[in-house]
């Protein structure tokens, strides 16, 4: 019997973000990604699903839950918590991000100049300028399929925990760019709601078994 997992996150957006797209914009050196009718920015579900896999992976190292090195595909183990969960060069993900289109955004060309962090100095004539976009919220859905019901809920579980840890997201997040935070969040599994108690107990349980197994 199959389980299916439904995640909405709902983040608001505190400073504007960009991801850059493959269009040209007149006197703009790096412009947004639209969606295919051109017309609002987009964040696309393959950062979505970067940004959350790097998040969990940063909070699990915290609790000391061994995870692989996922930067690269060689380096990949196949066999913790976060391959499992987003895939690897041998699995693909049992979950399905969706892209967040953004309706009604605000959009801004802000100038900036390229940093030497070696001389802690800008280059010269190095002005350049990234086209911004801001919204007061974004929503984004995840679904999965998964075999096992405890597989369900302890990926809604690290789903909800990449989310909250996260705090930026896109391009330039050194420069203040994409900070965000987790406004609320609805987690289902076969059409029944997974309350925060339970999140909260299953994490708990989590690093228990996992730490448990690693002493």
């Amino acid at each position: 019997m199959s389980h299916t997992l439904e995640i909405s996150l709902t983040f608001r957006l505190n400073s504007p973000f960009h991801i850059t797209g493959e269009r040209a914009e007149l006197w703009t050196d790096k412009a947004l990604l639209l969606d295919p009718r051109g017309k609002h920015a987009v964040i696309p579900a393959t950062t979505i699903k970067g940004w959350l896999r790097e998040s969990i992976e940063r909070w699990l190292r915290g609790v000391q839950i061994p995870v692989c090195d996922s930067s690269r595909a060689e380096t990949m183990c196949t066999r913790c918590l976060v391959c499992q969960l987003f895939g690897h060069p041998y699995q693909r993900s049992p979950l399905r991000f969706s892209d967040v289109v953004l309706e009604d955004e605000l959009r801004d060309v802000r100038m900036n100049v390229s940093l030497s962090r070696y001389r802690r100095a800008s280059y010269e004539e190095r002005l350049f300028s990234t086209e911004l976009a801001w919204h007061p919220e974004l929503t984004c859905r995840v679904v999965g399929l998964f075999s096992e019901l405890p597989l369900a809920e302890q990926a809604a579980a690290l789903i909800v925990l990449g989310a909250r840890c996260g705090f930026a997201i896109g391009a330039s997040r050194s420069r203040g760019l994409g900070w965000i935070c987790l406004a609320q969040h609805e987690c289902k599994v076969n059409a029944q709601i997974l309350d925060n108690n339970r999140l909260t107990n299953i994490t708990a349980e989590l690093i228990r078994n996992k730490q448990g197994a690693t002493s």
